[in-house]
């Protein structure tokens, strides 16, 4: 499983030209199962993702396709973890 930071590196005024696309690509991959979740951060300066298990370059490819990366708006911090513990809302989340 993958969580997903994601940082601005640009002005703000700047990655709001992007959040359109942005959000139709989260959508996407929403739909699809891929992300379990995302939202942004309080601050506004970011946001975060939870990915399902896949394989490292499915994911890398993804993220290639995202506008903010490709208008080299925001950055993303990858933590590769596996879930072991949780409430028992969440258990499908369980890494074996």
């Amino acid at each position: 499983m993958f969580l997903l930071i994601v940082n601005y590196i640009q002005p703000t005024d700047e990655v709001s030209k992007h959040v359109a696309t942005h959000s139709e690509w989260v959508k996407k991959y929403i739909d699809e199962e891929i992300f379990l979740f995302a939202g942004p951060k309080k601050n506004k300066l970011g946001g975060a993702i939870l990915v399902k298990s896949i394989d490292r370059d499915i994911l890398d490819k993804i993220l290639a396709e995202d506008s903010y990366v490709k208008e080299k708006v925001a950055e993303y911090q990858v933590i590769d973890f596996d879930c072991k513990v949780t409430s028992p809302d969440f258990a499908l989340l369980k890494t074996v």
